[in-house]
């Protein structure tokens, strides 16, 4: 693939929130996920495990749980300022959108394989290594799914305290594994409006940090009051 073809699919992968039912084939899936095997991780640790799940039993279940945890989230943002409260577009008793989605693949991960790495960096950044091998196996789902004309959504929820031990008991996960993201594919159902990317100019830095470039407290309140305005 050249760089051009690459760049378009990275900004052509969006966070779908309406799906079709239309089954996606078992062998698309596979494909999904044997991209996401070759990611990269510390230590070639590779300690992802995947669970596919298609039953619409227990994904109706999975999406009790998450919008559960929506529902206290949502209570809790009433905490903050009006403007800068985070809104969520499927909650309360809306139906969400993922509840159509064909397939659910929830990304667990085995700690316990962090032993490969030395034993200052798994005292010291062991947690962010593991926690940002799982993310690097879930872009490369999402970027695969994009590759294959698929939608896909990042169900964050599910590594919340709050619904984890649900979660572990309906799909039988074993304690010693962490329950990270899941991913949700499917067609999907409607073209998301166009994405905010921050301009490049604002973000690099050549040789040292420039100060020119440093938000301030104002600036970053200002930012969020505007991302907040876009998702409304």
């Amino acid at each position: 693939m050249d760089y051009e073809s690459f760049l378009e699919l990275v900004k052509c992968r969006r966070s779908v929130r309406t799906f079709k039912p239309d089954p996606i084939p078992r062998e698309t899936v596979n494909q999904i996920i044997e991209a996401a095997r070759f990611a990269p991780s510390a230590g070639n640790s590779q300690p992802w495990e995947f669970i596919v799940i298609t039953d619409p039993g227990t994904k109706d279940k999975i999406v009790e749980f998450v919008m559960e945890n929506h529902r206290i989230l949502e209570k809790v943002e009433l905490a903050r300022e009006e403007e800068l409260r985070y809104v969520w577009k499927e909650s309360g008793e809306k139906n969400p959108g993922i509840k159509q989605a064909p397939v659910f693949i929830l990304v667990c991960g085995d700690a316990r394989i962090s032993g490969v790495n030395p034993i200052l960096t798994t005292l010291t950044r062991g947690d962010s290594h593991f926690d940002s091998n799982l993310s690097g196996a879930f872009l490369y789902m999402s970027l695969a799914a994009a590759a294959l004309g698929l939608g896909s959504q990042r169900v964050s929820a599910t590594g919340s305290p709050i619904i984890k031990p649900f979660i572990r008991a309906l799909l039988n996960i074993p304690p010693e594994l962490d329950i990270y993201h899941m991913c949700v594919l499917g067609y999907q159902a409607a073209t998301p409006k166009e994405r905010y990317v921050r301009d490049r100019d604002e973000m690099v830095h050549d040789e040292s940090y420039d100060q020119t470039k440093y938000r301030s407290d104002e600036d970053i309140r200002h930012y969020i009051v505007q991302q907040r305005q876009r998702r409304r």
